[in-house]
């Protein structure tokens, strides 16, 4: 009875076996932080992604093909120090009639990106003769602890401005 009354008393295992409880619940956390993180910072990215191309396209009367691939190019560097590759960029030059009606003027992507409803989008934005650049920023996140906490997902951003310099911006 006193070996029983003994083996009850001893505490020289206690602090592993609260570590053995609190470790899973510890990594959990972690890991959600560490996707919770990423997700703010590649939203926050994708953000600036579409506005400082449709920033950069507003600023000019003109765009041609090579000054499409320079934003385009600027647009996958802001996205650093996560990989670009997941992304997609779709650009529209919308111009809008002399009745006011939006119409599809130009439009160009990258890694298959469009924008499909740029006209019901632009409705109502502009006035005849004028124009509007529409840029949609999607980026395919596939989390770093696999689907454990966060699943994969996509997070889209559309921005749209008005020409600064002209009534609307000529495309290629």
């Amino acid at each position: 009875m006193a070996a029983a009354w003994q083996i009850l008393r001893d505490e020289r295992g206690n602090a592993a076996v609260e570590f053995a409880f609190v470790l899973p619940i510890l990594l959990t956390l972690f890991i959600g932080v560490v996707e919770g993180t990423n997700l703010l910072r590649l939203e926050r990215k994708v953000v600036a992604a579409a506005q400082t191309a449709a920033d950069l396209i507003t600023q000019r009367r003109e765009v041609s093909n090579a000054d499409l691939n320079d934003i385009l190019k600027a647009v996958e560097l802001i996205f650093e120090p996560f990989p670009a590759a997941p992304h997609s960029v779709g650009v529209v030059g919308v111009r809008y009639d002399e009745n006011g009606d939006p119409e599809v003027d130009w439009s160009t992507g990258k890694n298959g990106g469009s924008i499909p409803d740029a006209v019901s989008l632009a409705e109502g934005l502009g006035s005849a003769g004028g124009g509007v650049v529409l840029v949609r920023v999607t980026y395919d996140y596939s989390p770093v602890f696999f689907d454990f906490i966060v699943d994969a997902t996509s997070i889209e951003q559309t921005a749209i401005l008005r020409p600064r310099r002209s009534s609307f911006v000529d495309g290629p």
